[in-house]
C-alpha cells in the first residue's frame, strides 16, 4: 500500500514538473512573438512615412523637363537620367507594396500565433478540465493552414480550401484536433514531391444528417492496397524518420470525440484523400 502511495505522488510531482517546464516554454515563446510583433509594427509605422511619392515626383519632373536637360547635356545623358529615376521610382514602389503586403501576412501570423499559445496556456492551466466546446470547422482550419503557411509556400503547393461558413458548429476539444489536422496536413506537404509540376493540397467541408466531413485531397506520391492496410497500426511508417505515432494517435482523438478517419489513395502516384466525420 506504501508503495502505491509513494508511486502515486511520485507520478503527480513529475506531472507538475511537466506542466512547470510547459509554462515556462510557453511563456518564452510568448514573449519571443511579443519582440516580433513589436518590430513588425515598427515596419508599418516606417511604411506610413514612406516618401516615395516624392521620387515618383521628382521622375515626371525630369521627364517634363528631358528637353531642357538634353539641351544642358545632350539628349542621350538626359533620356538616361529620365530613365534611371524613373526605374528607381517604380522599383522602389513595387518593393514598398511587397513589403506592406508582407508585414500584413506576417501580423496575422502573429495573431494566429498567440490565438495558439492562449488555447494552450488554457490547457496548461487545467489539465484535468474538459476542454470541449462548440467549433466552426472553417475557423479550426484556417487556423492550422495559417501555423504551416510557410511550408505551403516555402514548397510551392497550392492550397484551396471550400468550407462554408454556414456550416453546423460541432462540440470538441479544439487543441487536440488542430493537431490531428496539423498532422494531416504534414503528411501531406510530406508526400508531395518538391519537383513536381502539379502540387496542390484542398480541403473540402460539408454537411449531411448528423455528420460534419472534412475532406483532405493532396497530389502526393500515394500507395498501394497493402499500405493502407498499415496505415493506423502503430509503429508503421512510410517515412524514413516516421516514428509511426501520427495517424494512430489521430484516431485515438478523433475517437474520443466520437469522430472517425478515413485514409484512402487510388494507388502509388495518384496522391491521397483523407476524410474526417464529425457528429454535429
Amino acid at each position: 500500500m506504501g508503495n502505491r502511495v509513494e508511486e502515486a505522488l511520485l507520478d503527480k510531482a513529475l506531472a507538475q514538473e511537466k506542466y512547470l517546464i510547459a509554462s515556462n516554454i510557453l511563456h518564452d515563446i510568448g514573449n519571443a512573438v511579443i519582440g516580433l510583433s513589436s518590430y513588425v509594427t515598427r515596419i508599418r509605422r516606417l511604411l506610413e512615412q514612406d516618401n516615395s511619392e516624392n521620387l515618383q515626383n521628382l521622375a515626371g519632373f525630369l521627364k517634363s523637363q528631358n528637353d531642357s536637360i538634353a539641351t544642358a547635356i545632350g539628349p542621350t545623358k538626359a533620356d538616361a537620367i529620365v530613365k534611371l529615376v524613373s526605374g528607381i521610382a517604380q522599383t522602389q514602389k513595387a518593393n514598398q507594396l511587397d513589403i506592406s503586403n508582407a508585414n500584413l501576412e506576417l501580423q496575422k501570423i502573429i495573431n494566429h500565433i498567440q490565438d495558439i499559445l492562449n488555447i494552450q496556456r488554457q490547457y496548461i492551466n487545467n489539465p484535468d478540465t474538459s476542454e470541449k466546446r462548440e467549433i466552426a470547422l472553417k475557423g479550426l482550419i484556417n487556423d492550422c493552414i495559417a501555423m504551416l503557411l510557410a511550408s505551403f509556400k516555402k514548397r510551392g503547393i497550392h492550397i484551396s480550401i471550400d468550407v462554408p461558413d454556414t456550416l453546423p458548429l460541432f462540440i470538441g476539444d479544439r487543441t487536440k484536433l488542430m493537431q490531428v489536422i496539423l498532422n494531416v496536413l504534414k503528411n501531406s506537404i510530406e508526400a508531395i514531391d518538391i519537383y513536381a509540376s502539379d502540387k496542390f493540397v484542398s480541403l473540402n467541408g460539408s454537411a449531411s444528417r448528423n455528420w460534419l466531413t472534412l475532406e483532405i485531397r493532396d497530389s502526393g506520391r500515394g500507395f498501394d492496397e497493402e499500405t493502407s492496410k498499415k496505415l493506423f497500426t502503430r509503429g508503421f511508417t512510410t517515412k524514413k524518420t516516421g516514428t509511426g505515432l501520427g495517424l494512430d494517435h489521430c484516431r485515438t482523438i478523433l475517437e474520443a470525440h466520437d469522430a472517425c478517419i478515413d485514409v484512402s489513395s487510388e494507388g502509388p502516384g495518384r496522391g491521397a484523400l483523407t476524410r474526417i466525420k464529425f457528429t454535429v
